[in-house]
């Protein structure tokens, strides 16, 4: 039962399964697009309003991300397409402490989904920084979960920096 439910947080609440499930065959194509879009969706209605209340949202969602993604049990690879909480993670990264508003949520997800999908700027290395440690390291630290969801939250953070650009100079 436990195992159930660390999938489902870890799936988004199995919205990671929709591809595989429309597209046979294919390896979870779009499943990082759902699972951004679940998070842009989660933001609209229910984004928390206050410094720091979005601050404490922010830790607790990112602690548990990388709780989550470490327990995660997928076939396949460590970072298995399914495990869409790291998106999720890295959109509300890439909207914090933004002035709230469609327009800049939309745009956080435009760009987010750029920065996940393109890995520039450092954002690859982060995804195997974890194997320079040995196994028992990795597992005591949550090492792998820190790394699946690290890409993700440096995407989030360059698209909140580009973003506050974006307000700061009033095009948003």
């Amino acid at each position: 039962m436990k195992q159930k439910l660390i999938n489902f947080f870890a799936s988004g609440a199995y919205i990671s399964y929709l591809p595989t499930a429309i597209l046979k065959n294919k390896k979870n194509t779009g499943a990082g697009l759902l699972g951004s879009l679940e998070a842009f969706l989660i933001y609209i209605f229910f984004a928390p309003s206050s410094f720091w209340a979005y601050l404490f949202f922010l830790i607790g969602l990112l602690c548990f991300s990388v709780y989550i993604a470490q327990k995660a049990n997928f076939e396949g690879a460590e970072d298995n397409p399914k495990i869409v909480i790291d998106e999720i993670a890295g959109f509300f990264v890439s909207t914090a402490f933004l002035p709230y508003s469609f327009s800049t949520a939309l745009c956080a997800l435009v760009l987010f989904r750029f920065f996940d999908s393109t890995k520039i700027l450092f954002i690859k290395k982060a995804e195997s920084f974890a194997n320079q440690f040995p196994p028992a390291t990795r597992e005591k630290y949550c090492l792998k979960g820190v790394e699946i969801v690290l890409d993700d939250v440096i995407a989030g953070f360059y698209s909140n920096l580009i973003l506050w650009i974006l307000v700061f100079c009033k095009i948003l």
